[in-house]
């Protein structure tokens, strides 16, 4: 595992990078500013000179996968950090521009038929691609999130003033987002919609702070980790069991529900 999950001042915030795609090696070297380790310390680890490390780390050389699990075991990642990792390593994946996709998806009957019977059975449901841009969705899902209409995009709305009545837990709920967007962005790191929405999370202050703040990636949601959010009409607390499945076998159109029960979350004021 590594030491720690929040990355060590140095300085002001204004001193720090703004947020950019991942890439292999300034990932690399994220997590050893993160463990305290000098070059020189980090060659006591893993076995790789700080000449070597260094062009690693600025993207001048792209290690061998050898070299790599070097890394891994030397910095004793966990395994959503190693995973990241090698993601990086491998080449970006393909995805198709949303507009292609939310086409796809409006012209199926079968996929619009299934949300309207989600919808039937109170079942908030959305089509999404793999960065989070909504395809499509059926009422509840959008009643559930004022708002939505303005992006489309579910990080975007979570970052914005619309979220913030609607989450009980809304920095949780931010922090989990930006560790999950660090690996989803990383792996499709060469799309247009991993450009198009870092430029558009990129000017928020909280963002900012998240992501610069974590070394932190995460990879889907726990399926007991229930999401607690308040009706945006009636101000009634409840939580949702959040599921995601692939429905195309490109993995570019996913489903994601969301099945209401009781509240359990904290107390709220």
């Amino acid at each position: 595992m590594t030491r720690a999950t929040t990355r060590r001042s140095s300085g002001s915030a204004a001193d720090k990078p703004l947020p950019r795609i991942p890439t292999l090696g300034s990932t690399c070297l994220l997590i050893r500013e993160d463990l305290g380790l000098s070059r020189n310390g980090a060659q006591q680890r893993h076995g790789i000179s700080p000449s070597h490390l260094f062009n690693i780390e600025h993207d001048r050389y792209v290690p061998t996968f050898e070299t790599l699990e070097k890394i891994i075991s030397g910095y004793r990642l966990d395994a959503m950090m190693a995973r990241h990792l090698r993601e990086l390593r491998a080449p970006a994946e393909h995805l198709a521009p949303a507009d292609k996709l939310r086409e796809c998806v409006t012209a199926n009957d079968a996929l619009i038929e299934h949300l309207h019977d989600l919808e039937q059975r109170d079942i908030l449901a959305a089509y999404v691609d793999p960065v989070w841009n909504v395809l499509a969705c059926n009422d509840s899902f959008r009643a559930a999130l004022p708002g939505l209409d303005k992006t489309e995009c579910i990080p975007t709305w979570l970052f914005s003033s619309h979220a913030r009545p609607v989450f009980p837990q809304n920095p949780k709920e931010a922090a989990h987002s930006v560790a999950t967007l660090k690996a989803v962005l990383g792996r499709y790191r060469d799309s247009e919609q991993a450009h198009d929405l870092m430029r558009q999370l990129r000017p928020h202050k909280e963002f900012q702070r998240l992501w610069t703040s974590s070394i932190r990636v995460a990879y889907g949601r726990d399926t007991n980790e229930l999401l607690h959010m308040r009706d945006p009409e009636t101000g009634e607390l409840a939580s949702y069991r959040l599921s995601v499945a692939d429905v195309s076998q490109s993995q570019d159109v996913l489903l994601l529900t969301a099945i209401r029960k009781p509240y359990s979350g904290p107390p709220v004021t």
